[in-house]
């Protein structure tokens, strides 16, 4: 009887014992961290704000990581640590790159620098005729390790235009609009905002300098915003 209860006690399976789900995700988290921080330090230009927009890839390598556990009919445990140690692995690399990125994008002088650099370029493309008061503006993009002629490449350029006018019609307005993009197509510039301001009216246009050129001038004027300012005045002087 002894060796029956024995044998059947010998036969019971040991319990499964629950598989850790996050910590394959804290190791993948340590391996990107650690790839970002190398690569912001060492690669001039390295696009760590792309990196940081992947952050949510965290999520979806535990959820495969939970799915392939449970796939395989694993009984699973959560490990809250190694999920938290991930958490604060994945912030803590993304503050350390956004150090010299932020050094970089204030450092004193630059952003001036790129932004007189690129005014300069607009103000030898227009015709001082036609328009009388142009603004560059620039975003740097906050790419660190660049020179000064580095950072005016990479940055993007807004314009805008204040015309000379008059213009009686939407279409001799658009008109105008589309000759001063295609004399800016030399600066490369990523959009380009025109105004004139009329004694009655005022008229302005936002355009797309890679396409304006090119564009329809009917499809042009039909964009033409158009704001009345006699009428208006005159209604609150009668009244």
């Amino acid at each position: 009887m002894e060796d029956r209860a024995n044998g059947a006690a010998c036969s019971v399976p040991a319990p499964a014992v629950p598989r850790r789900v996050g910590s394959v995700t804290m190791g993948l988290a340590l391996i990107a961290a650690g790839l970002c921080i190398l690569g912001v330090y060492f690669v001039p230009g390295f696009p760590a704000v792309t990196v940081f927009k992947l952050a949510p890839l965290v999520l979806v390598v535990l959820g495969a990581e939970m799915v392939w556990r449970s796939r395989r009919g694993e009984r699973v445990r959560y490990d809250l640590a190694s999920l938290l140690i991930s958490l604060i692995l994945l912030g803590a690399g993304c503050v350390a790159s956004l150090v010299p990125m932020v050094l970089e994008y204030y450092r004193p002088g630059q952003y001036e620098t790129v932004r007189a650099a690129a005014q300069r370029e607009v103000d030898a493309c227009l015709d001082g005729s036609l328009v009388y008061r142009a603004r560059a503006y620039v975003d740097l993009n906050g790419r660190p390790g660049l020179t000064d002629e580095q950072a005016r490449q990479a940055a993007d350029i807004r314009c805008e235009l204040d015309l000379y006018g008059p213009y009686d019609t939407a279409e001799a307005f658009a008109a105008a609009c589309q000759a001063q993009a295609r004399a800016l197509e030399p600066v490369g510039l990523s959009s380009l905002y025109v105004r004139w301001d009329g004694q009655d009216q005022s008229l302005s246009l936002w355009l797309d300098p890679a396409l304006a050129g090119s564009a329809n001038a009917a499809s042009l004027a039909a964009r033409v915003q158009v704001e009345t300012t006699g009428e208006d005045d005159a209604t609150g002087e009668a009244s």
